[in-house]
């Protein structure tokens, strides 16, 4: 099932915007990838879209490759998303155009650099709970942080981290709450037809829908946990389908559960097709070992269908305690790791698998209550809302 992959759009490294009302002399600027599309790319700009959409904030955007040779005319406040890689980059690149005579001074030098802006807003995640001691040396070069969890605080705040840190959750689009299911209404926009391939698949076999996102970092993701449950469940029952969204095709993964009569989807999808995979399944499965937020496990709440994931974690700030199972082993995240050092959990594959059962034997009654727990994350899970939340750490909302 092919899906075209997005092309990042643009392609001047700074990018700007009109004009804001009442900001005083606070000029946002914000530092991202620009030049690929990444997880980081796509909060940043939802972040921007909603700063100038909602407020009228003028916020000009720079690549973050350009980023360690920028010196703005601007005391611009600045955020940079995610903070660790691109001070990694500034402090090393500086450091190595110095000539070897003058590097002794490189701290002055650093300081001048930093002088030629106003505040910094050190945008980031955390995969595992504990950072490096260098992560924190360059955390504490900012004048404020932002992560997207209560556990990433507590990373940050137990790994040594000095300044500020503030939970700024991500979101979705307020259309993600009021847009009716894609296929029980007539289509608005178009809609890839792999959707298509899967509800026929769907309709005419009597499948209810396992899906699992996969772009990276399969171990990290649970991957192994996850074929372990579907490799068991599908000896004891003929009606489920697990589908992988990748970013590529025939990856490793989707060969291992080929045979299974697993399906793939893979490539871009745009935020209407979203809704649609989601709309069309039954389960979402979060078995992430470690990761800041896990985006995927909200979309699905967002959308009416039950995410399962473990009680360890940053998605518990948003999963629902009759969605959540037990945590199993505790593992080292990564192996080898300059920022994420500390360990994790997997998912209990055994409580995991039970509580799949009951989902699908209980169906009616885990929608009912995943709608009343629906009102509760539309009152924070929100761009717009998140939008006004940033805009008061940066203090441009006077």
């Amino acid at each position: 099932m092919s899906l075209s992959p997005m092309s990042p759009s643009g392609s001047s490294y700074l990018r700007g915007a009109s004009s804001s009302p009442n900001l005083g002399n606070k000029q946002l600027l914000y530092v991202y990838p620009m030049w690929h599309v990444v997880s980081f790319t796509y909060i940043a700009r939802k972040h921007i879209e909603y700063m100038k959409k909602v407020f009228g904030i003028a916020v000009q955007e720079l690549d973050e490759l350009a980023f360690a040779s920028f010196t703005p005319s601007v005391r611009y406040t600045t955020f940079v998303h995610p903070w660790i890689y691109i001070y990694h980059r500034v402090v090393t690149t500086r450091r190595n155009s110095l000539p070897e005579d003058l590097r002794g001074r490189f701290g002055k030098y650093l300081t001048w650099w930093r002088s030629n802006f106003g505040q910094f807003v050190a945008v980031d995640v955390c995969d595992s709970d504990r950072l490096s001691e260098y992560a924190v040396e360059l955390l504490n070069q900012a004048d404020r942080v932002v992560v997207p969890s209560n556990f990433c605080v507590d990373v940050y705040t137990g790994s040594g981290v000095r300044r500020p840190v503030t939970r700024i959750p991500h979101g979705v689009d307020p259309e993600w709450y009021t847009t009716p299911n894609v296929w029980e209404t007539a289509p608005v926009k178009a809609i890839n037809p792999a959707l298509l391939e899967l509800f026929l698949h769907k309709i005419r076999r009597n499948r209810r829908i396992l899906l699992f996102w996969l772009w990276h970092s399969s171990t990290r993701k649970g991957w192994p946990e996850v074929k372990e449950l579907y490799s068991r469940l599908v000896r004891e029952r003929r009606d489920v389908v697990l589908v992988l969204k990748t970013a590529v095709p025939y990856t490793k993964e989707f060969q291992e559960v080929m045979h299974l009569g697993a399906v793939q989807v893979y490539g871009w999808l745009s935020d209407y097709e979203k809704m649609a995979l989601y709309d069309l399944s039954d389960v979402t499965l979060n078995f992430s070992r470690g990761g800041g937020f896990e985006l995927n496990c909200l979309e699905s709440l967002v959308r009416g269908i039950p995410c399962i994931a473990s009680n360890r974690g940053s998605w518990t700030d948003y999963v629902p305690p009759f969605l959540q199972v037990k945590a199993g082993k505790r593992v080292k995240v990564f192996e080898d790791n300059a920022i994420h050092v500390g360990y994790g959990y997997t998912v209990d594959v055994d409580d995991a698998l039970n509580r799949v059962h009951d989902i699908l034997e209980n169906y009616g009654e885990y929608r009912a209550r995943l709608e009343e727990h629906r009102a509760t994350l539309a009152s924070e899970y929100r761009w717009d809302a998140i939008a006004q939340r940033l805009a008061e750490v940066a203090g441009v909302l006077f």
